[in-house]
């Protein structure tokens, strides 16, 4: 997949993974975005960019397991990416080799493109260091429903998944309706997942404030004085 092309990620969707061990990275100007999934039997791999102008969509096949003692972590296989909208089918092939480093702060993939069909870059071989995914509060702290909505791409919008509490007083309310009856009580640094229904959204806005529908079916303020995203859901 010829990266040094890429432009800012479309609204376009693909199935991510619902697993609590995935995570969403992306290149710093959101050029692309990669999903590795560990919840299943083996790992996962998804991802979405943009070429000359064009979406495309890839996954991969890949074998490897944490190494919790040293943090470091390494994924081989195989992936597959195809170019989506009219025209001519083109597909590229080759092999890929995921890395996660934490200790160092470096998670990187590198293709190298052996094949495919009518692919433009066969014989290349691109590496990207990627960053975490995460939502970011506007000016005033809000996670708007604009901003976490959006990251499962724009036709099959889903709110991002994980979060976790950071109320400066060690607690925070999780209430039936937004300012309502307090229905549980989290604690600081307690993990978050967003309530998923069938529409994947989880977010409500009262009186220009934003609130956070969680697992639990109740709402929490979705601000940065509250409550976190964190790249594990």
């Amino acid at each position: 997949m010829p990266f040094r092309y890429l432009l800012a990620l479309s609204a376009l969707s693909f199935a991510l993974p619902t697993a609590a061990s995935a995570a969403v990275y992306t290149t710093t100007t959101g050029q692309t975005r990669f999903v590795l999934d560990l919840g299943g039997s083996k790992p996962s791999v998804e991802y979405v960019s943009r070429m000359q102008g064009k979406d495309w969509v890839g996954a991969a096949n890949v074998a490897g397991v944490p190494v919790p003692a040293s943090g470091v972590s390494r994924y081989r296989g195989t992936f597959r990416d195809f170019r989506t909208g009219a025209g001519a089918e083109q597909v590229c092939t080759g092999t890929i080799d995921i890395l996660d480093n934490r200790p160092g702060q470096r998670f990187s993939v590198t293709w190298n493109v052996t094949g495919g069909k009518a692919c433009p870059v066969i014989g290349q071989t691109v590496t990207l260091n990627l960053v975490a995914a995460l939502p970011r509060p506007d000016g005033r702290g809000d996670f708007t429903p604009a901003i976490v909505d959006q990251w499962n791409g724009g036709t099959q919008a889903s709110t991002w998944r994980g979060w976790r509490v950071v109320s400066a007083d060690g607690f925070l309310n999780c209430r039936a309706t937004p300012n309502g009856a307090i229905r549980r009580t989290y604690k600081l640094g307690e993990p978050l997942t967003a309530f998923r229904d069938r529409s994947g959204l989880a977010m409500t806005t009262v009186n220009g404030a934003p609130w956070l529908r969680t697992a639990d079916n109740c709402l929490v303020r979705a601000n940065a004085r509250f409550v976190q995203p964190t790249n594990s859901f």
